[in-house]
Formats: structure tokens, C-alpha cells, sequence
């Protein structure tokens, strides 16, 4: 509970810092994320997540940039049924289901080609994800909770629909480097929501 405290606290700070520190107005996108596994994820976890959502802060510093950030959280998961487990001289039984919940928090800088009826943009993010493993075998589980340093690259696009609400759709990459004692996780995000512009 007091690292999600943590995070929650941190994404604040970097939000408002972000709305202060903008001279020419800004967006917010509220979004559902879409995740696919790459790599050591996806040997981990075969399925694609349908679990996520995120909220970014952007403020415009000049005509074609901005800096903000970003708090997300991503779920996968996969009941693999009941499987047969061998390790040495030693053989489990159980019913088998992992987990992956990943929270980025990002500071993040876009440029924008165009500022008229259709933005689209490109950017990055850098800052840290949380990430809570689970590797359950019947009653018993395997946790590897730890905090990584992380990137996050993004091309998108917000299209207006109202007055100051639009339409946004972005892919980003998502990867979250090793530990001593764990691997590497990575994930395509395809993320759609809606936008306001202030």
C-alpha cells in the first residue's frame, strides 16, 4: 500500500509541475491500453492483455513541444490450467496462473508536426515502472516485486471532436530493464481515448 501511495504522490508532483510550468496551453489524454508482449513478457505470458488504462499530462513550452507526463497501470495475465512442473529431482502439480501488473511513471517530452485540425506527434518517456510478478502453482505463489528504470517511445495522434475534446489514439513501446535477479519486460501499447485541450 505505501508504494502505491508512492506513485500516486509522484504522478501528482509530475502533473502539476507539468500545468505550472506550461506558457501555451496544454492536453490531457485519458486512455484504455491495449498490451502485447515481447520477448521475455511474452515467453512469460503468451496471452495479450485487454487490462489497461492511462493518464498524461502535456504542456505546450513552444509552438511544436511539449512536456508532461505519465501514469499507467497494465495487467497480464494467464490461467495455463493444470501443469506438470519438474525441477531437479523434484515434481509439482497444480493449477498454474501468472500474472504481470506494470505501473509506468513517466516524464515525458512530444513534438508535435502539426498544431492545426489533426495533431499527430511523436515522443518519448523516461522515469521508472512498478512491477509485480506473480507465478502461482496451486496455493503456492512466486513474487518478484521491484522498481525498473524504463523508456517508453510513441507516435499518436489527437483529433478534435468538440470543443476542447478530441479523440486520441497512440502506440507506444514499453520496456522496463533487468534486475540483478530478474529479466526484462517489454510490451506494445496501443492506447485510444479522449483528449481535452486547455
Amino acid at each position: 500500500m505505501k508504494k502505491i501511495k508512492t506513485i500516486i504522490i509522484s504522478a501528482v508532483f509530475i502533473f502539476t509541475g507539468m500545468t505550472a510550468f506550461a506558457q501555451g496551453g496544454g492536453i490531457w489524454n485519458f486512455q484504455y491500453d491495449m498490451g502485447f508482449g515481447m520477448g521475455k513478457t511474452q515467453d512469460f505470458i503468451s496471452a495479450p492483455s485487454f487490462r489497461g488504462l492511462s493518464i498524461e499530462g502535456r504542456g505546450f513550452i513552444s509552438e511544436h513541444i511539449t512536456i508532461g507526463g505519465r501514469f499507467g497501470w497494465q495487467t497480464f495475465y494467464k490461467d495455463y490450467g493444470k501443469v506438470t512442473r519438474t525441477s531437479g529431482t523434484q515434481t509439482i502439480t497444480g493449477y498454474n496462473k501468472k500474472y504481470i501488473n506494470a505501473m509506468p511513471l513517466m516524464a515525458t517530452v512530444h513534438y508535435y508536426f502539426t498544431t492545426s485540425k489533426v495533431y499527430s506527434y511523436i515522443g518519448i518517456g523516461i522515469g521508472t515502472y512498478y512491477l509485480d510478478i506473480r507465478d502461482q502453482m496451486g496455493i503456492y505463489y512466486f513474487p518478484d516485486k521491484t522498481w525498473r528504470f524504463g523508456f517508453s517511445p510513441d507516435i499518436g495522434v489527437v483529433v478534435p471532436i468538440g470543443h476542447n475534446v478530441g479523440f486520441t489514439g497512440n502506440i507506444h513501446y514499453n520496456y522496463a530493464a533487468k534486475t540483478k535477479d530478474s529479466d526484462t519486460q517489454s510490451w506494445i501499447g496501443i492506447g485510444v481515448g479522449f483528449s481535452y485541450t486547455f
